[in-house]
């Protein structure tokens, strides 16, 4: 006679893919960026994402789901729009407060930091205002990393810091 008991029990044994969104405003290296942690290569065709893209990217010893979400997010050479970042942010955070844990990881990725005159981390953090976001009675963790989605700066240590904070909860 034999016993299985792995289908019963194989529900808590599972390891779950943590989800990350990436949004932010177009043209800014959303999928230049995914395709670059997925593959190691530069993206050379690119092509605005209509809706949304998810793909499952193996990092060190996770596997992580990215969802892409086509039309926004913030590149550290647009001054013009900075504002407007800014707005969308708070807007996505007004919309999910509530429907998600508020000690979630947030991450922003200050794509095209080797571009002359891209604003610095601190300097996104600043204009973003995302110290403000705790009088929101937003609690959560959030990070500015400069980043190059062409030569892969700064996308690796990203990662490194939202898993790290993404383990606390």
């Amino acid at each position: 006679m034999r016993i299985s008991l792995g289908k019963p029990f194989s529900g808590f044994y599972q390891e779950i893919e943590p989800r990350i969104v990436l949004f932010g405003l177009d043209a800014t290296g959303k999928s230049s960026i995914m395709h670059k942690l997925k593959t190691g290569q530069v993206l050379t065709i690119n092509m605005p994402t209509i809706g949304f893209d998810v793909e499952s990217i193996k990092y060190k010893d996770s596997t992580l789901s990215f969802w892409e979400m086509g039309g926004q997010q913030l590149d550290s050479t647009d001054r013009d729009r900075i504002e407007e970042a800014k707005d969308f942010l708070n807007m996505v955070i007004d919309e999910i407060h509530g429907s998600v844990p508020d000690n979630v990881a947030v991450l922003v990725y200050g794509n095209k930091h080797q571009v002359p005159g891209a604003m610095s981390a601190s300097e996104i953090s600043n204009k973003l205002d995302l110290t403000s976001l705790r009088n929101k009675n937003w609690q959560r963790n959030w990070h500015v990393q400069s980043s190059c989605a062409f030569c892969g700066d700064g996308l690796h240590e990203g990662l490194d810091w939202l898993l790290k904070n993404a383990e606390s909860i």
